[in-house]
């Protein structure tokens, strides 16, 4: 499958950076799932989850409301805050 890079970031620090196969952002009409290649667009984000995925290893985050900035080979996720929970 094929990877695209990911950017989580607060206004206080980068949250998560590196190289992902999908993404799932809580966004404010549902969930957004996301893949390299991905057509470009602009997201307003809830409150909630975010999961990405890195081959077998899956990385979740509790975040705030925020946008998301997606295009074909890089996402970048911008909260007003964010922590990884670790948990499934």
């Amino acid at each position: 499958m094929t990877s695209f890079a990911v950017e989580i970031l607060t206004p206080v620090c980068r949250v998560f950076k590196g190289e992902v196969e999908s993404l799932v952002l809580p966004g404010s009409e549902g969930s957004l799932g996301v893949l390299a290649g991905h057509v470009s667009l602009l997201a307003w984000l809830a409150a909630g989850r975010i999961m990405a995925r890195q081959g077998t290893q899956e990385h979740y985050f509790h975040c705030g409301p925020g946008v998301a900035d997606v295009d074909p080979k890089h996402v970048t996720v911008l909260v007003d805050s964010a922590e990884e929970d670790g948990g499934k």
